[in-house]
This record gives C-alpha cells, sequence and structure tokens, in this order.
C-alpha cells in the first residue's frame, strides 16, 4: 500500500499540464473581460437604463444630439438631488407635446409614476402654454426626478423650494438656446 494512503492522506490526481494551462487561459481570458467592461469608457448618450420615448413634433425633438443632451439634464439632476442613477433603470423618460393627464393635477407639465416606471414630461412652457419650450433643458425632467427620488406628490420636501438648489442646476443645464427658466416650478 501507499504510505499516503496509510496515514490517512490522500493524494488527488493531477491532471495533465496540458488541461491546467487550458484552464488557466480561459480564467485569464474571464478575468481580463471583466475588467475590461468595469474599465470602459461610459457612453455619452448613456440614460441610466431609461428607455426615451419622444412624441414631440418639437424641432429638438428629432436633433441627432437629443439623447446627449438628456443624458447631461439626467446625470446633472441626479448629481444635484442626490437620486441614485440605478433608480432610473427600466424606467421610461415620455417626451410629449401638451399637458400631461396626472390625476387631479389640470394641465400638468410632467407627471411620475413611480409604481409603472413612467416619467412625462411636456415641451409646453412653465407658465404660458404657448410658446413650447425651446429645447429639452426647459423641459420639467428634473422636478419629475426629484418625484421619482422621494415620491412626495404633494410637494411638501422643503426641497422644492429651494431656491439655491434648483439654481444651482439651472446653471449646469444652461444653454443658449434655452429659456432660462428654472428647472423647477411647483404648481
Amino acid at each position: 500500500m501507499d504510505q499516503g494512503r496509510e496515514a490517512g492522506v490522500h493524494r488527488a490526481r493531477r491532471r495533465p499540464i496540458r488541461f491546467r494551462t487550458q484552464a488557466a487561459g480561459w480564467l485569464a481570458a474571464a478575468v481580463a473581460l471583466v475588467l475590461a467592461g468595469g474599465c470602459a469608457s461610459r457612453r455619452d448618450d448613456d440614460l441610466y437604463g431609461m428607455v426615451l420615448d419622444v412624441r414631440t413634433r418639437q424641432v429638438w425633438g428629432t436633433d441627432p444630439e437629443l439623447r446627449y443632451r438628456v443624458h447631461d439634464v439626467l446625470e446633472a439632476s441626479c448629481e444635484q438631488l442626490g437620486l441614485d442613477p440605478s433608480m432610473l433603470w427600466g424606467m421610461t423618460l415620455r417626451i410629449e407635446d401638451g399637458a400631461i393627464d396626472c390625476g387631479p393635477v389640470e394641465n400638468a407639465r410632467g407627471c411620475t409614476w413611480r409604481d409603472a416606471g413612467t416619467v412625462a414630461v411636456s415641451t409646453t412652457a412653465w407658465t404660458t402654454c404657448e410658446p413650447p419650450v425651446p429645447c429639452v433643458e426647459d423641459t420639467p425632467i428634473p422636478h419629475e426626478l426629484l418625484h421619482v427620488a422621494i415620491g412626495d406628490p404633494q410637494h411638501l420636501d422643503p426641497r422644492w423650494n429651494d431656491q439655491t438648489l434648483w439654481r444651482s442646476l439651472a446653471a449646469r443645464l444652461a444653454r443658449p438656446d434655452c429659456s432660462g427658466d428654472p428647472p423647477n416650478l411647483v404648481w
């Protein structure tokens, strides 16, 4: 009998060198793939997993840069409002002309249905129905994203009226083709 077996020690059967080399190669390839994915540069048009549903006749709605601009609005809003962008994964952002049907709120410019995973914003101007907003940055996306973060359909949280918060966000979203209206008005 083998001395190792007599002592209660079981020696593992060694695999052929070729098998070990192949396994090490596959493992190295898998590790490289994972590392490359983790270090890949973020796409500028990444909407944090949101689906963009554009239903507007506004010229800017067909702008090839629209996804990039929406990305910038989402990024700045999430950072400014403290919204974890992973909360946007699987949601739909709908941009449409006219008022939004939002329950008891008449002529709403936006509405968030958290359970349904939908945020809808209007291209209608803040204080009048005409003219429509001149750019996507003028839609109430930031306002609706605060609803995604905290709910609060009654707008009771002090952030709704924090002018420093909203002015800072407006400064980040400022573009020459926009109105310059603050990104939040509470109805």
